[in-house]
């Protein structure tokens, strides 16, 4: 079998050297198609010029620039000038990664993790958004069969674009199997040292953005009684995006009194280190179309406090304390709950860790690969 990859967020991730979920998606999936028994062939295709270096070699060019491609396609109903080469060297197209090229000859499978900027685009960036949604609408029903990673987000599909249920299939993701390894004691304390931290503290990991919810996490936080802000400071990782430029004076206050970090970006082993020492991770997102990090946490034996709306209830089962999103009050209620009760705090870390096993990038793989030869077979009827 002879597949056709997009790698444009991976290249771009690499470039910059912050992977988002897309760009993890991406490469593990990469890698674990190749480590199945019947792997596919697979060939990287990116949209974009001067790629770095890859694992996966050298991608083929798509075009120079997705978006202006995309608005030709889609206003004209033409297919990309490449699609011929493509169809001649692969049987099918998977794009991994919301760039959806429309190709001739060539059936193309597309990943949505979600419909975020469709359902919610007070929290998108508001350049050209109406022109984007409707490009990503007319991409995502132009392709021959769709991917999706949970149910709840297949299920916005057949509600907000109508789709028929049987061409959406959804393929859960996996947890780095880097999570589940122990670091050693000395090597941790190194980190916290490192960061001016002790063990203890409460962690929130995710880019900084309206969706993510930090707004309501530091007024949480802040609502702990002084005593408990000192002893369980929080510790915030994750870079700047946007929409919470008026957060980042509270963010400095909080460092100035002692009860919290910002860290920014940080490498996975730092990210690591800090799950295996933190006293829960804070995951309160407004709307995941999966929640990868909860997973993780999982994995590292870390509690887990999280949404109890969106895809969260369906990803972490009865291994996370759920909580409202939208209510800051109900935030800091679960942070004193996991506080005081730390025999249910431990059985949930159990549970979590047996939760992680279930989703792996192998079985991600394996029902992806499923989706290529049933899209392959409707194709030759």
């Amino acid at each position: 079998m002879r597949i056709g990859f997009s790698t444009t967020v991976w290249a771009n991730s690499v470039r910059n050297q912050q992977f988002d979920g897309i760009g993890v998606y991406t490469q593990a999936l990469w890698r674990s198609l190749l480590d199945q028994a019947d792997a596919p062939a697979l060939y990287p295709y990116s949209f974009g010029n001067d790629f770095p270096e890859m694992p996966c070699g050298c991608p083929k060019r798509l075009a120079a620039h997705y978006s202006f491609s995309a608005v030709q396609s889609t206003a004209l109903n033409r297919t990309l000038p490449i699609s011929k080469s493509v169809s001649a060297q692969v049987e099918l197209f998977h794009a991994t990664d919301h760039y959806i090229p429309r190709l001739s000859g060539v059936p193309v499978v597309a990943t949505v993790m979600d419909l975020i900027p469709m359902l919610h685009p007070e929290w998108v960036t508001s350049r050209f958004r109406a022109l984007k949604n409707w490009i990503f609408r007319e991409s995502i029903l132009s392709s021959d069969h769709v991917i999706t990673i949970s149910e709840y987000s297949k299920l916005d599909m057949v509600r907000h674009l109508g789709m028929n249920p049987a061409q959406i299939s959804v393929t859960t993701l996996g947890a780095d199997p880097v999570y589940f390894q122990r670091i050693d004691p000395t090597v941790r304390g190194e980190v916290l040292i490192r960061h001016s931290l002790q063990p203890g503290f409460f962690l929130f990991i995710g880019t900084l953005q309206p969706r993510k919810n930090l707004e309501r996490t530091l007024r949480a936080h802040q609502a702990l009684p002084a005593s408990l802000r000192k002893r369980h400071p929080l510790v915030v990782v994750g870079r700047n995006g946007w929409g919470v430029d008026h957060l980042l004076p509270e963010l400095e206050a909080m460092e100035q009194r002692g009860e919290g970090r910002w860290l920014k970006y940080l490498p996975q082993s730092d990210v690591l280190a800090l799950l295996q020492s933190a006293q829960a991770l804070l995951f309160p997102s407004l709307y995941e179309g999966f929640g990868l990090p909860v997973i993780e946490a999982f994995a590292a034996q870390a509690p887990v406090i999280c949404s109890n709306s969106t895809s969260l209830p369906e990803v972490a089962g009865d291994a996370a304390l759920m909580v409202d999103p939208f209510d800051a009050q109900d935030i800091a209620r679960g942070m004193q709950e996991l506080l005081g009760d730390p025999e249910s705090a431990a059985l949930r870390v159990q549970r979590g860790y047996l939760r992680a096993g279930e989703f792996t990038w192998s079985a991600c793989a394996e029902q992806t690969l499923a989706v290529y030869h049933k899209v392959l077979a409707e194709r030759s009827v």
